[in-house]
């Protein structure tokens, strides 16, 4: 969103986008357009366009850049001794620039509204991808956070920091170098792997939600943030969004609303309402990633076909009308276990439910999609409270869907 308050257009993420080798489309390198939502903190103005007069607004706005300012170094203290422990590494512009070819476009591999992907060739002979962040008044703290988050984590399906840039004249992160995002080869993935993408990465959130004390909620969670490596195995990335979540208290009146972050098409209706973040706000976006895994379709379309072009209102009234079967992507060739495809409609159809409360745990959907029994036992429970609905018509949908 840019000052005028309006929403800017976002290309893919902070993702690594070069198709696979194997890829069997034609489409661009890059993705199309996503409508993404930028943190929604103000722009500061500096001192010079105030006028002289301005009196109590000109220290009002000196508290905030103090506040933000202070916050910013108290980040940078916390990301200072990574390199001494090991877990990151400080890069200096100059080793930025002579590994990416000083920024030659040739190295680009991806890129959005607010950074630029490059291949890069390290001094030590590894290769990698460095995120190389457009300055604004809010890429310092993005930058700092990512860099927090991801160096504290430790997961196969979670992207590996190998260290950051970090000055007055670039920001950047560097990764371990994929072979490009869940959104660029999509189409290409034969079901066999879908699957293990739609595991992947619901393994990845159940790390963040569960293992991780406090827990992080990624708040960003879509196919151009998803990498994938040579045998398709996925990584979640791009943690510039994701905050730790602090359990609120029980009265409503004390719960914290967040500021709106993410894309378009992803986002869990009471976020984007309210900016009420939990573990769900990630279910709810899995669940569009499933959808997006069964039709090989982005979850926004510009296809009239597609009411409001939303790839989720469409499955819905798909599945509600018992077409469960036009979501199915055409270029499988019929090719998948119709079994795991009804667990992973089932999965998508839970996971986007419109109350959080009713949404499953990413645990639970993990069971789902790697337990055929418990797939079982989930039907039979749904079956039995529809029947039971429709005898006394009078729902009783909280306790046979809990």
């Amino acid at each position: 969103m840019d000052n005028s308050g309006c929403i800017l257009v976002k290309q893919i993420g902070a993702s690594q986008c070069t198709p696979m080798n194997r890829s069997l489309s034609s489409h661009n390198s890059y993705a199309k357009d996503e409508l993404h939502l930028p943190k929604a903190l103000p722009m500061l103005a500096t001192s010079r366009s105030l006028p002289t007069h301005a009196g109590t607004g000109l220290q009002k706005v000196k508290n905030t850049v103090q506040f933000l300012n202070t916050k910013i170094q108290k980040q940078f203290q916390q990301v200072a001794p990574l390199e001494s422990k090991g877990t990151s590494r400080r890069f200096t512009e100059r080793e930025i620039e002579r590994a990416t070819d000083k920024f030659s476009p040739l190295m680009v591999i991806g890129h959005s509204s607010h950074s630029i992907v490059y291949r890069a060739n390290l001094k030590d002979g590894q290769v990698a991808a460095v995120k190389v962040l457009k300055i604004t008044n809010l890429s310092r703290e993005e930058l700092l956070q990512e860099v927090d988050i991801l160096s504290g984590l430790n997961h196969e399906h979670i992207v590996h920091l190998l260290g950051y840039c970090y000055s007055k004249d670039m920001q950047a992160v560097v990764y371990n170098l994929l072979q490009g995002s869940l959104k660029q080869n999509l189409k290409c993935l034969r079901w066999k792997e879908r699957m293990n993408v739609a595991v992947g990465v619901a393994k990845a959130l159940r790390y963040l939600h569960r293992s991780c004390s406090p827990p992080i909620i990624h708040r960003d969670v879509k196919s151009s943030n998803i990498l994938l490596s040579h045998h398709f195995r996925p990584q979640l990335s791009d943690f510039g969004t994701a905050m730790v979540y602090h359990q609120p208290q029980k009265s409503l009146a004390t719960r914290e609303q967040h500021h709106v972050v993410g894309t378009f098409g992803y986002m869990a209706p009471e976020y984007v309402m309210y900016g009420k973040v939990n573990e769900k706000t990630d279910v709810y976006s899995y669940g569009v990633v499933l959808l997006e895994l069964i039709t090989g379709k982005a979850a926004i379309q510009k296809n009239m076909e597609f009411k409001h072009g939303s790839l989720v209102l469409w499955a819905r009234s798909l599945l509600s009308h018992g077409l469960s079967e036009q979501l199915i992507d055409p270029n499988l060739n019929e090719d998948y276990n119709n079994e795991e495809m009804q667990r992973m409609m089932t999965a998508a159809q839970l996971c986007l439910r419109d109350s959080s409360s009713r949404r499953p745990s990413i645990t639970k959907i993990i069971k789902l999609l790697e337990e055929p029994q418990y797939w079982v036992k989930v039907r039979k429970e749904r079956e039995e409270c529809n029947d039971e609905f429709k005898s006394s018509r009078e729902p009783r949908i909280q306790r046979c869907e809990d």
